[in-house]
């Protein structure tokens, strides 16, 4: 019998986390990138037969021998690899659809626009607190391979909208979307085609969950719960709050923490109550004890939220410094405005991405003091952020950092909340958020 490869597409995170499992395991594999040699990670050529990888091009007979392909979820679906792969019937899916066939364990899925990362992670804490033993993986960088190597009570997948777009395999005990906003339609072309990848997740789930404000899009999802709070006032005084439909007793809001009876956990901001909410929706499922709000209220005020999320870095001259780097839509830098209220120098720009800047226009006019732009897609947002609002034009992040510091008056902020990708200058936004905390902490 002719042997039988799996073809990998790509050589980041998804290609490494399959090429060390399938080595540990004898799994034969080959590569394929559509990039030149120069662009790929040294460490995988050397580890790769030469002759089972190819740069940019391949021959039609590299793949007489595949019988699955796994594809990394940043490809564009309209490849010729794809094309061809279709065409001879071989199955293409993910490296979440491949795990989901050796892993035994209930399956947590989430998904949505912004937040994911921080709910997967503050799930997996609060459950590890209440002696359920979780572990979060997927779009958060962490191989769910890695699970494979000890037991949980749940594994909590985080999916992006690139991940669900080729995904077969949607079995999952829990799944849940936070929230949908314009994003990444440069790939899906249209709001209607991301939602409804975004919806996938809900297909073969036992228990679904989605924000209120997202029902007006759910439809056709049978049995969905609802989670989020009565807006009683525009403080966000002592509101109330409901989960599966159900007003919670004793468990309330004001514009700064959440309660229940006597104990309360700061939220640092309403996306991040939106968040709390979430877990607190999927783990009440899960726990189901008398004692779970007060116990997870407890628990939750000890979590140490993500970095570059409307990071604090520092005061200088009673000026507050935060780093937004992980904005990359417009949404998230509305997030960051509203929770930061007033006297704001906007740091914005990055890689170009197809994306309605001019959405910001009514929150720079209240927020905002000052726009810094720089990066790729500075000229773009100057055109659309039509207020009266002053703008400077950057070439760095130093540079912008600077004329924030010069420009700045006590009890201003200083914030970096992007709006847009990180490519055009850095690797990720974890690069940029850095060089961004570094330009701060050279000032002085």
């Amino acid at each position: 019998m002719k042997k039988q490869y799996k073809l990998i597409i790509g050589t980041g995170q998804t290609c490494q986390s399959c090429i060390d499992y399938f080595t540990k395991t004898t799994i034969e594999y080959k590569i394929f990138d559509t990039r030149d040699i120069s662009c790929i990670n040294k460490s995988i050529i050397n580890l790769t037969n030469k002759n089972n990888f190819r740069f940019g091009y391949y021959e039609e007979a590299f793949l007489d021998d595949i019988d699955e392909a796994i594809v990394s979820p940043g490809l564009d679906i309209n490849q010729k690899i794809i094309n061809d792969l279709n065409q001879r019937s071989i199955p293409i899916i993910t490296d979440i659809d491949f795990f989901k066939r050796l892993s035994d364990c209930k399956i947590i899925s989430v998904t949505g626009t912004n937040g994911k990362t921080t709910i997967v992670t503050m799930l997996e804490y609060l459950l590890n607190q209440l002696d359920i033993k979780a572990k979060a993986c997927g779009n958060n960088g962490i191989s769910p391979f890695i699970t494979l190597e000890d037991k949980f009570d749940y594994i909590i997948i985080e999916l992006s909208s690139y991940q669900l777009q080729y995904m077969n395999n949607f079995k999952s005990y829990v799944s849940l979307i936070s929230n949908i906003e314009d994003d990444h339609l440069e790939r899906h072309n249209s709001f209607e085609n991301y939602l409804n990848i975004k919806k996938k997740i809900f297909k073969n789930s036992e228990i679904t969950f989605c924000h209120n404000n997202l029902l007006e899009y759910m439809d056709d999802v049978l049995n969905i719960r609802k989670y989020g709070y009565v807006e009683d006032d525009i403080n966000h005084h002592s509101q109330k709050i409901y989960m599966d439909d159900t007003i919670i007793e004793n468990l309330k809001i004001d514009k700064q923490n959440i309660y229940y009876d006597d104990i309360s956990c700061n939220y640092r901001g309403t996306h991040n109550l939106d968040n709390i909410l979430a877990v607190l929706s999927i783990a009440n499922n899960l726990y189901n004890k008398k004692d779970f709000f007060k116990k997870s209220i407890r628990i939750l005020n000890d979590f140490n939220f993500l970095p570059h999320r409307i990071e604090f870095i520092r005061s200088i001259n009673d000026v507050k410094y935060y780093n937004d780097s992980k904005s990359t839509n417009v949404f998230s830098t509305i997030t960051a405005l509203k929770y930061l209220r007033k006297n704001i120098i906007l740091i914005m720009g990055g890689s170009k991405k197809n994306l309605d800047y001019g959405k910001l226009n009514n929150y720079i006019n209240h927020h905002v003091k000052l726009l810094v732009l720089l990066g790729e897609n500075k000229n773009i947002i100057n055109k659309q952020i039509t207020t009266n609002v002053p703008k400077i034009l950057c070439k760095t992040i130093e540079e912008s950092v600077r004329v924030s510091y010069d420009k700045a008056k006590p009890y201003d902020f200083v914030l970096l909340s992007p709006g847009s990708p990180s490519f055009d200058m850095y690797t990720d936004f974890e690069e940029r958020g850095n060089a961004f905390i570094e330009a701060v902490n050279s000032l002085d």
